[in-house]
C-alpha cells in the first residue's frame, strides 16, 4: 500500500493467479486439494463435491434465467447416483458452449462412477457376508479408492471446462477443510482398528 492517495490502484500479486476467461459455472478444485479432501474426509467430500457443482450450475441458470434455474442441489448430492450422466453431459455441452473442447466420453465415465457407487453403497454388505468382514472391508477401501480416482478425473474435465485447468482458483485449504480432514482421520482410525479386530489370527 502507498502514501500517495494519487497513484493508481495496484494489482495484488500475492492472491493465486487464476486462468483468463475462467468461470463458476461448476465447482473448480485443484488435483492437489481434491485428492487431499477425498482421502482425508473419508470421502464424505464427494457429497459437498456433487452439491457444489449443482449449486454453481444453477446460479448460472439464475443468472441466465435459463431451464434448470430452479433445480434442488442438496437433493441431487444425495442422491448422486441418479444425476451423474445429467452432471457430467452439462459439463460438457459448457465446454462445447465456450470452445474449450475436452475429448470426454462423459456417458462412459458417468457409467463407471455408477457402478463403483452401486457396488460400494448397494453391495458392499452382500460381498462382506460372503467374504467374511476382513476381505470385505478391504474390496470396499478398493472401491472407495476406484471412486475417488474417477471423481478426480472428471474433476480435471470441470477444470478445463471452466477455463481453469490447474484449479488455482480453490487450491488452498481452509480451517474448515482441516476440521473435516481431522473427522475423516478419525474415521479412518476407526475402520483401520475396526479391520484388524475382525482379521482371522492364521
Amino acid at each position: 500500500m502507498t502514501d500517495n492517495l494519487y497513484a493508481p490502484p495496484q494489482a495484488d500479486m500475492s492472491k493465486t493467479p487464476v486462468a483468463a476467461g475462467s468461470d463458476d459455472s461448476f465447482y473448480v478444485v485443484s488435483q492437489r486439494k481434491f485428492t487431499l479432501m477425498f482421502i482425508l474426509t473419508f470421502s464424505m467430500y464427494q457429497v459437498y463435491w456433487y452439491y457444489k457443482n449443482w449449486s454453481n450450475y444453477k446460479k448460472q441458470c439464475q443468472l441466465q434465467n435459463s431451464t434448470d434455474s430452479d433445480i434442488w442441489p442438496v437433493a441431487r448430492a444425495f442422491f448422486a447416483l441418479f444425476f451423474i450422466h445429467a452432471l457430467f453431459r452439462r459439463v460438457d455441452q459448457h465446454a462445447d458452449a465456450k470452445q474449450r473442447p475436452l475429448a470426454w466420453d462423459f456417458a462412459s465415465h458417468a457409467t463407471g462412477l455408477v457402478v463403483l457407487l452401486v457396488v460400494a453403497n448397494v453391495l458392499n454388505g452382500f460381498i462382506t457376508r460372503m467374504v467374511g468382514p476382513f476381505l470385505g472391508n478391504l474390496i470396499a477401501l478398493a472401491v472407495l479408492g476406484g471412486i475417488g480416482y474417477s471423481m478426480r478425473s472428471a474433476q480435471a474435465f470441470i477444470n478445463k471446462a471452466c477455463g481453469d485447468p490447474e484449479g488455482a482458483a480453490n487450491n488452498d485449504l481452509t480451517t474448515a477443510n482441516y476440521v473435516w480432514m481431522g473427522f475423516g482421520v478419525l474415521m479412518w482410525l476407526m475402520v483401520i482398528v475396526g479391520m484388524f479386530a475382525t482379521a482371522t489370527p492364521v
